[in-house]
């Protein structure tokens, strides 16, 4: 069963100062949420069922921070580009997954097999603002979780930056002039080793699995946190599953 909802403007979460900071003029960010929720028997009958959950939250009005905002959740976190509204990229997201595992559970589920609920998939997405002391930016962060079979399932957070002036999307380059990659990389080498008490990257390597699978690089996956940046590596980024979201905080150059 599936079942959208849009609560148009369902919250006022911050008043931050805006582009016309010389008359201290205040400006409002009109936040709504759009939710899809899909239940559905992964079998005719069946009393197990899989579900996919979206619960986004979107800006209000005709402006480039809202325009940027709504095409990068309906481009990059549900991944249906072309599609006009939020709430219309939601029912295409569904509906593919749907399909998926429509033709997935028609071919491989056995009623009568003791791992069915192996095929209890889910999809969870949701995304808010992050409230952080930054007047001229507004951050977003999306979180996935989902499970899609096998031995464990997969949690994904994702950060968004955006120039609160001009609505751009803000990468790491914008941030971290060229001239400092070098030593921010190197911070972050030295604050994980002090946060996991490592002497270097070697023991580092060896106690949490950390750049085994690939080397620190300055992420568009920061989050500003007063005068510093947090960067996030998510599973597989360069460490193996078990070593889960790997964090690093650093002052900002």
């Amino acid at each position: 069963m599936k079942h959208l909802y849009l609560l148009p403007l369902a919250a006022l979460i911050c008043a931050c100062t805006g582009q016309q900071a010389d008359n201290d003029e205040q400006v409002e960010l009109n936040w709504g949420t759009a939710k899809l929720s899909i239940e559905n028997p992964i079998a005719p009958g069946e009393k197990v069922c899989y579900q996919i959950k979206i619960e986004l939250d979107t800006l209000a009005g005709e402006n480039a921070l809202t325009r940027q905002l709504a095409s990068v959740l309906r481009d990059s976190v549900l991944n249906a580009s072309g599609r006009e509204t939020i709430q219309a990229a939601m029912v295409a997201f569904a509906d593919s997954m749907e399909a998926e595992w429509k033709a997935e559970l028609a071919e491989t589920y056995d009623v009568e097999s003791e791992y069915k609920d192996m095929f209890q998939y889910y999809y969870s997405i949701n995304g808010s603002p992050v409230e952080e002391e930054q007047d001229s930016i507004v951050s977003y962060q999306t979180t996935t979780d989902c499970y899609l079979g096998g031995a464990h399932g997969s949690y994904v957070v994702q950060y968004y930056n955006f120039d609160k002036a001009s609505g751009k999307l803000l990468s790491i380059n914008d941030i971290v002039p060229a001239d400092k990659e070098k030593a921010v990389l190197k911070a972050m080498a030295e604050q994980l080793c002090e946060d996991w008490e490592a002497k270097d990257l070697a023991d580092l390597q060896e106690k949490t699995g950390i750049t085994m699978l690939g080397d620190l690089y300055l992420t568009d996956n920061f989050l500003f946190k007063g005068d510093s940046i947090l960067f996030l590596f998510n599973q597989y980024e360069i460490a193996p599953y078990a070593a889960g979201l790997i964090s690093v905080t650093v002052e900002k150059p």
